[in-house]
């Protein structure tokens, strides 16, 4: 009650109607909010979230790294990729020679994994030594196209092979050489039984199941002694 006779007193002082009295205390009301607010909300934790110029800088570095690259005829973007890539890719690469070579050798060559090394490995001691670089095509799963993709990586030194004397070797030292099946070995020991020692490479001619491709491939493995 007494709150309500200082106001009729005060509009009685003010001289103000009614609905002038409630558009004061709107106006009234809005000042303070317009202190208070700014106030209220510099007092406020910051938000720690993105800011708008974050983004917009992310944005202009987004936009001018994409502007490196070049347009092509026909509407892609050639993309170029920074310099410490090339200088990690473009290492100079000493060929391997397959005789000699181990795993861990044989890996640095683009295109050999652990894989195709072992392969390698395990066929240059069934021959004996690689005579020359096409022998690869001879690897299981090391086709014409890996074979190009190889080939100007390696070497051969062909006097590291180890060869078989022909007058002396047995039918399990001939097995080593994955040229011949079992009927030619066997044909070689008999005619060497029936007619002596080899002289030759010529002699296995004599042989009728062993054509020429064969005794050409034979050569380089076999001594006449």
């Amino acid at each position: 009650m007494h709150r309500l006779k200082i106001i009729s007193h005060l509009k009685s002082y003010l001289s103000v109607t009614k609905r002038e009295w409630n558009g004061l205390v709107v106006l009234l009301i809005v000042m303070l909010l317009i202190f208070i607010v700014p106030y209220a909300y510099k007092n406020l934790p910051k938000d720690n979230g993105i800011s708008s110029s974050s983004i917009n800088k992310a944005a202009a570095a987004l936009n001018n790294s994409f502007n490196k690259n070049k347009h092509s005829a026909n509407g892609k973007y050639k993309y170029k990729m920074g310099q410490p890539f090339f200088a990690k890719q473009e290492k100079l690469t000493v060929p391997v020679e397959l005789n000699k070579a181990d795993s861990a050798s044989l890996t640095t060559i683009y295109g050999i994994g652990p894989v195709f090394a072992r392969r390698i490995i395990k066929y240059r001691e069934h021959l004996g030594g690689f005579v020359s670089k096409e022998q690869l095509k001879e690897v299981y799963g090391l086709n014409e196209q890996k074979y190009n993709e190889v080939s100007s990586q390696v070497t051969v030194n062909p006097v590291r092979l180890k060869k078989i004397n022909i007058n002396s070797a047995t039918f399990d030292e001939l097995k080593r050489l994955p040229y011949l099946n079992f009927k030619q070995m066997n044909a070689m020991i008999q005619y060497r039984v029936q007619h002596g020692d080899y002289t030759s490479a010529e002699d296995l001619g004599d042989i009728a199941i062993l054509n020429k491709e064969i005794i050409d491939k034979l050569k380089p493995y076999l001594v006449f002694k």
